[in-house]
């Protein structure tokens, strides 16, 4: 598929959630390593996320939020320009969690025993809907719980694109992520800082994304999560990021850009 081409494909919805808790050391986020063989950005680490389905949005989905519609579009949908959308964007981050890595975000603390966790996780995998899982289980979607962080649409050029909402979250107390050995082989918390400096050794891979919001965590390093979730909670704004790839006079990738690079606007 050639440039053009990919220039076409227009980006999904999707979610992804920096799930943190404070270690001896500070502040670390759980981070999952995508298979060798994922169809997306394979062997990379990164947070648990997805694509937002239809679902995610649907009024039975919607009616078991902690959150009115309304709160969502005010709290999320405003100050991501995201707008109506939100619920599903937060719903998708919640969903994709507890599919991922197992984590039921927002729950009681202890709220149950590991092996009823792993029974709803489960049947997600079995094709039952959060919904269903929810309210059989007498649980509520805490999309309050999800802090926005940031904005991000992949660069018009690659053959994959995503407008992927950035979520960040507490881990909550009583449950132990596991990965699900199909999208994510391995999972890891880290602190920031180290997992950049893993990264620059080549021993750590993580996309520009990723990477770059790894380092919009830096300033809180030490200050841990509730600095954090605190600093999350207070943003007016956050518009959406649109990086655009780098290329030589060849036409070949040689990196990405964001608004005010050098480069920046000759990189169209």
């Amino acid at each position: 598929m050639d440039i053009d081409s990919h220039a076409a494909v227009p980006p999904r919805a999707a979610a992804t959630t920096l799930v943190v808790r404070d270690g001896d050391d500070g502040l670390q986020v759980l981070m999952v390593r995508r298979s060798a063989h994922a169809s997306f950005m394979p062997g990379a680490y990164v947070f648990p996320g997805g694509a937002v389905d239809a679902a995610d949005a649907a009024p039975a989905t919607l009616a078991l939020c902690d959150e009115t519609d309304a709160a969502l579009h005010e709290r999320i949908g405003r100050v991501t320009e995201v707008g109506a959308l939100a619920a599903g964007f937060a719903v998708a981050a919640l969903r994709e969690c507890f599919e991922e890595c197992g984590l039921w975000l927002g729950a009681p603390d202890h709220h149950a025993a590991a092996a009823q966790w792993s029974a709803l996780r489960a049947r997600l995998h079995a094709g039952e809907s959060l919904a269903a899982l929810a309210a059989g289980a007498g649980l509520t979607l805490a999309t309050s719980r999800l802090q926005p962080w940031s904005h991000w649409v992949t660069p018009v050029g690659l053959p994959k694109r995503f407008d992927t909402l950035f979520f960040i979250c507490r881990v909550p107390l009583g449950q132990t992520p596991e990965v699900d050995a199909g999208e994510t082989t391995h999972l890891a918390w880290v602190a920031p800082g180290a997992a950049l400096a893993a990264q620059a050794r080549g021993e750590f891979q993580m996309e520009f994304a990723t990477r770059s919001t790894m380092q919009s965590m830096l300033p809180f390093a030490a200050a841990g999560s509730s600095a954090l979730l605190a600093h999350a909670a207070a943003h007016r704004a956050l518009p959406p990021l649109h990086p655009r790839l780098q290329r030589d006079a060849q036409g070949r990738r040689i990196g990405v850009l964001l608004p005010g690079e050098p480069g920046y606007e000759a990189a169209a």
